[in-house]
């Protein structure tokens, strides 16, 4: 099978490999900045990388679990179609193509080029933390109603962003030999503006996700989980009769 010479971190040779590769890099910082311009440099990602396919002939290359997505979406799609109004339940399937992330980061984002692809989500990570953080502290985003929302439009969707950041943080920690030092800076500033935000969903996802990287590196590490369960348990919100946000201390 023939391989993209980007997939293994060399330059690419031609100007739809380029154009394709920095549109991921742009999409993958702007996911934590701009859901809308992310999923417009996503598209322009997909299209260059099916051009690629197209022009090389090149088969489909995607890690094993990929597939499994794969029959999750003819599924969905299948009971979407013998739904009570196929004409809605359809179109609402549009997010499905999401899945197409894996191949195409599989091909662009493999190599060296992967630790480029995860020093940018965590610095943009770091930035939009820190904004959430200026927003509680001098801001005022300190009621259930107005919580910190970074560059995002809502406290959920921020809340979710940072939730992501703060696995990919932890996994270069647990995984990574080399560039550890500036993931450890940053994940101090994540986990501070995650709290914040008063989440409690993405609060059990982040634990759920470390949790799986403890458990795949190294069992003994699920005995932070507990400490940092209570810890959050602490930081639960309450609202006051004012409507502000409290800690149970």
């Amino acid at each position: 099978m023939t391989t993209l010479s980007i997939a293994a971190g060399a330059a690419p040779r031609d100007r739809v490999a380029q154009v394709g590769l920095f549109s991921l890099v742009g999409m993958v910082a702007a996911a934590q900045l701009s859901i809308a311009v992310s999923e417009i440099l996503l598209w322009v990602a997909l299209l260059c990388w099916f051009l690629l396919h197209l022009s090389r002939r090149e088969r489909l290359d995607a890690p094993a679990f990929f597939w499994p997505l794969v029959g999750y979406a003819m599924l969905t799609l299948l009971a979407a179609g013998f739904s009570q109004n196929p004409v809605i339940s359809v179109p609402d399937c549009k997010q499905l193509t999401l899945f197409l992330i894996v191949p195409l980061v599989y091909d662009f984002a493999r190599g060296l080029r992967a630790r480029n692809f995860l020093t940018v989500v965590i610095t943009v990570g770091a930035v939009s933390a820190l904004v959430g953080i200026v927003q509680f502290a001098v801001l005022n985003y300190d009621v259930l109603g107005r919580r910190p929302q970074g560059t995002l439009s809502h406290w959920m969707t921020y809340s979710g962003t940072l939730m992501l950041v703060i696995c990919t943080t932890v996994a270069r920690l647990l995984y990574d030999t080399r560039d550890r030092g500036w993931a450890a800076v940053v994940m101090p500033a994540l986990i501070v503006s995650l709290v914040l935000t008063s989440t409690r969903s993405a609060w059990v996802g982040a634990t759920a996700g470390v949790g799986m990287l403890f458990l795949l590196r190294d069992f003994r590490l699920m005995a932070i989980l507990p400490i940092a369960a209570a810890v959050l348990s602490d930081f639960r919100p309450r609202s006051s009769p004012t409507g502000c946000i409290r800690s149970s201390t």
